[in-house]
């Protein structure tokens, strides 16, 4: 879910894009050009196991002999939200992602048969394990009919549509193209049919576009979605939650339209309540206190330090190497990561302008968000910018590594921070360019888009073992 806000969808037609052309694009499996398949052929990876219930209890999905709750995820990005449903006991069915570096991360961390993080293991036969648009998926008559096969057979379709259109960090436009983005979440769910539905999107999906002086407001978007689920046969509800609260070092408000399935017989009230209630199992199992939140410094402390080597990816930029972890955070971060240099640790190379700027702010400024006057004052005409304060949670991380200058020293935080402050642990790798300006930001996503997209995976955690209590408790 983790690349949709900084670019724009593939026109819908027929036609393949050119993220996901089908034809022009080596795929990783072969995928034989099959006849229209039938619905039992799609059942497979869903039918392996008995369903039985699940509680919120000890381990995160309680009832580890249980047959795991299947999800389905799109504008899956590099892989956030699958991660922590994945450290949930959720499984994975398969993820719709089309830009390909974004697609390499997740495939790298959460597909491919070396992933640290095998969320999709069965990953069905019928769909390549490639770049692919959500509009080509569904475009596709063997693919839908694969989908249609599915159907009543999934737990869960989860999504991250774009958000720009949304944010209140962005232009609020009502007519971007993008924000047609969730309407195919919504056929995707009108195809399979899921008990459960997830939209996570930023705070601004719940907030009305303003209409013109006179007419009467508009709805928010998170209000259409919840009557067009309420067409489709579900109860459905939206909240905000902050991150912060679920052991994420950052301040980061998201809305999540929620859907259960109305023959089952629970209210997606319920999920609301079961979110708060594994808030505080989820951050005992992570060793984190829960009266008070990760402090970036907690989160960055063992990054920082005067030793420069070689990148090891970008051999012309410096690095440096670990130090010793120094709080709980960073100790959890580095489990699994066997490096002496952090993965997509990599310095920016910023000019004379840019570091008198960074130096003058060290010296000057108190932490936090810069003012605009001191901004202008010193010839910048971005008007945010942020002295990180070591001692709290950072505001919400974007996908502009250089809206952070770190506390320790005069510099734009890496992508491996940025990763920190997100809650991506250390051996989960990020692939692609580190950065894009000009136009094709829109269209293609970076590593540092990558993690200011992403759903952070400690808080998408929590939402799995909510979603997997509430679901326990309709029955089969």
């Amino acid at each position: 879910m983790s690349s949709r806000c900084g670019r724009a969808p593939a026109p819908r037609s027929r036609r393949r894009s050119s993220c996901g052309d089908r034809s022009g694009r080596e795929s990783s499996r072969e995928s034989p050009r099959r006849g229209i398949p039938r619905p039992s052929d799609a059942l497979d990876i869903v039918r392996q196991q008995p369903r039985s219930s699940y509680v919120l209890e000890g381990s995160p999905m309680g009832n580890n002999s249980a047959a795991p709750l299947t999800s389905i995820d799109l504008f899956a990005g590099c892989g956030g939200l699958s991660l922590g449903f994945h450290r949930a006991g959720w499984r994975g069915v398969f993820a719709v992602e089309r830009d390909p570096m974004a697609f390499e991360t997740l495939k790298a961390n959460l597909v491919g048969p070396e992933a640290p993080y095998r969320a999709y293991e069965h990953w069905p036969e019928w769909l390549d394990q490639k770049p692919l648009d959500v509009d080509e998926v569904l475009g596709d008559p063997e693919i839908r009919a694969r989908l249609m096969g599915l159907r009543d057979q999934v737990d869960l379709i989860a999504g991250g549509p774009p958000c720009q259109g949304f944010s209140v960090g962005g232009s609020r436009n009502g007519l971007d193209e993008r924000n047609e983005m969730v309407q195919r979440q919504l056929e995707f769910v009108e195809l399979v049919r899921p008990r459960a539905v997830i939209v996570e999107n930023v705070e601004g999906i719940a907030r009305a576009f303003r209409s013109r002086p006179g007419e009467e407001g508009a709805k928010s978007v998170a209000h259409q979605v919840v009557l067009e689920l309420d067409r489709l046969g579900y109860d459905a509800k939206f909240g905000v939650a902050d991150t912060s609260r679920f052991g994420v070092p950052q301040v980061r408000r998201r809305a999540l339209i929620v859907g259960i399935r109305r023959d089952l017989g629970v209210t997606a009230d319920r999920f609301f309540d079961n979110l708060e209630a594994a808030r505080p199992r989820l951050l005992e199992q992570l060793g984190l206190d829960p009266e008070r939140p990760v402090t970036a410094g907690e989160a960055l402390s063992d990054l920082t330090t005067d030793e420069r080597v070689p990148s090891p990816d970008s051999p012309k930029f410096e690095s440096s190497p670990y130090l010793a972890p120094r709080s709980t955070y960073a100790r959890l971060m580095r489990r699994g990561s066997s490096r002496s240099v952090p993965d997509s640790h990599r310095y920016s190379k910023h000019g004379e302008r840019v570091q008198a700027l960074y130096d003058l702010a060290h010296a000057t400024q108190p932490k936090g968000r810069l003012s605009k006057e001191f901004l202008l004052s010193n010839g910048t005409k971005k008007d945010k910018k942020v002295l990180i304060d070591e001692t709290q949670p950072v505001s919400t991380i974007t996908t502009h590594p250089d809206e952070f200058i770190h506390y320790a020293e005069a510099r734009n935080v890496t992508v491996r921070e940025m990763a920190r402050l997100q809650s991506f642990p250390d051996d989960f790798e990020f692939k692609g360019r580190y950065t894009i300006n000009g136009p094709r930001r829109r269209f293609d996503v970076a590593r540092c888009s990558q993690v200011g997209n992403a759903v952070p995976p400690h808080f998408a955690e929590a939402v799995g073992m909510a979603m997997a209590a509430t679901l326990a408790e309709a029955g089969d």
